[in-house]
C-alpha cells in the first residue's frame, strides 16, 4: 500500500496511524482515501486534505507481456 497525501493529512495523522486506520477500519479499498480525509478533518486538519491510496501487487510474467 502506498499513500500519497497533502500536508493536510500528514499534519494531523502519522504514517503509523494511517496504516492502522486503513487496516483496522476500512473494509473496502475504494473507501481508504475518504476514511483518511475524514479522520484528518475530525482531528482538526486546517490545510487542504487530499489523499490517494494505491495498492500494488506483483504481476505475473503473462501480464507483463501483454
Amino acid at each position: 500500500m502506498h499513500v500519497i497525501a497533502s500536508d493536510g493529512l500528514w499534519d494531523v495523522v502519522s504514517n503509523e496511524e494511517v496504516v492502522s486506520i486503513i487496516r483496522d477500519t476500512v473494509k473496502e479499498p475504494g473507501m481508504c482515501s475518504k476514511r483518511l480525509a475524514t479522520e484528518a478533518a475530525e482531528r482538526g486538519g486546517k490545510d487542504n486534505i487530499t489523499a490517494i491510496v494505491v495498492f500494488l501487487r506483483p504481476v505475473s510474467t503473462a501480464e507483463r507481456i501483454y
